[in-house]
């Protein structure tokens, strides 16, 4: 586990003030290590994704894309680490992310696809919690919901193709 200061110093090393970046600014909770901790580190896993996003796409050849995504896929967990884990929190993450990106007003609709994509996201997180006991107490209802956050997103993708591809008359 990384520490402030070491999370600190890794930005620094990468030029970045994390003083000057918006996620970064004064809350209610600027007193609290742990806060603290996430936003540091949440700035770290932005830069680090935007790399690996770079050094995996940033190809034409489908081949070599498909090498590159395996590699980084399956590259080692580091000691203690819980794949499982670590795909449910990327999931939840996701599910943030594509949040952020939807409209703020309440009275505006988040776009359509975000909508089915945040729902699919949704489902990922249950299905993920789901792995390490499937046929456990209490799991009708996980497989339920993620049943039921899946068939959401299937028909507001489905809806939105034909609204997209079918002619109006």
């Amino acid at each position: 586990m990384a520490t402030i200061a070491q999370l600190r110093a890794i930005l620094a090393v990468l030029h970045i003030d994390p003083g000057d970046i918006d996620a970064l600014a004064h809350t209610d909770h600027d007193n609290d290590p742990a806060v603290e901790r996430a936003k540091l580190a949440a700035l770290l896993q932005c830069v680090f994704s935007s790399e690996l996003r770079s050094a995996v796409t940033n190809t034409a050849d489908q081949h070599e894309l498909a090498r590159r995504w395996t590699a980084a896929s399956t590259q080692r967990a580091l000691d203690g680490e819980n794949a499982t884990e670590q795909a449910h929190f990327d999931a939840h993450w996701l599910h943030n992310r594509i949040d952020a990106l939807a409209p703020r007003h309440t009275s505006d609709q988040a776009p359509v696809l975000l909508d089915a994509a945040a729902r699919a996201a949704e489902a990922a997180q249950v299905l993920l919690s789901l792995s390490g006991n499937p046929h456990g107490d209490g799991t009708e209802s996980l497989w339920q919901t993620a049943l039921d956050d899946l068939a959401s997103a299937f028909h507001l993708i489905n809806d939105e193709h034909n609204a997209i591809t079918q002619p109006i008359e």
